[in-house]
């Protein structure tokens, strides 16, 4: 089934009366219906993760949040009525904003491996003896 959420996360989060009501389905057509909208969600997800990540990603309580709202927007954006509420709104747009912030490298997931020694941090070459201090003389920017 899914790599992030299944079935039973949206029932316990949801309850089965109101994916019944949200879907407009019963048994195995909201069974069908809601394995949809997970591999949705979770193609959603992967499709940000993927700039930085392998996916499927490994298990992590923020991807599952994050997976779970996705699917909830969805859910609420089928239901009866013209609006999703705003609190689902708000929650799936702060979702949208972790995601895109994840794609850039400006937020990072408690799976991310340690950097290596070195690795991302800046240091200088500066030449041995004479040469130090014409680094920048007329002779050796002559080209430039």
């Amino acid at each position: 089934m899914g790599n992030y959420i299944q079935i039973q996360d949206l029932e316990d989060r949801l309850t089965l009366p109101v994916l019944e009501n949200l879907s407009g389905k019963h048994s195995n057509d909201l069974t069908k219906l809601l394995e949809q909208i997970i591999a949705r969600a979770e193609a959603f997800v992967n499709n940000y993760a993927c700039i930085r990540y392998a996916v499927p990603l490994p298990e992590d309580p923020l991807i599952t949040e994050w997976t779970l709202r996705i699917a909830e927007y969805e859910l609420y954006k089928r239901g009866p009525g013209t609006n999703v509420p705003e609190k689902i709104r708000e929650s799936y747009k702060e979702c949208i904003i972790f995601l895109n912030d994840l794609a850039q490298g400006k937020f990072h997931l408690a799976s991310d491996p340690a950097k290596k020694p070195g690795q991302g941090s800046s240091f200088i070459i500066e030449p041995a003896g004479e040469e130090k201090n014409s680094l920048f003389s007329a002779d050796t920017m002559r080209d430039f």
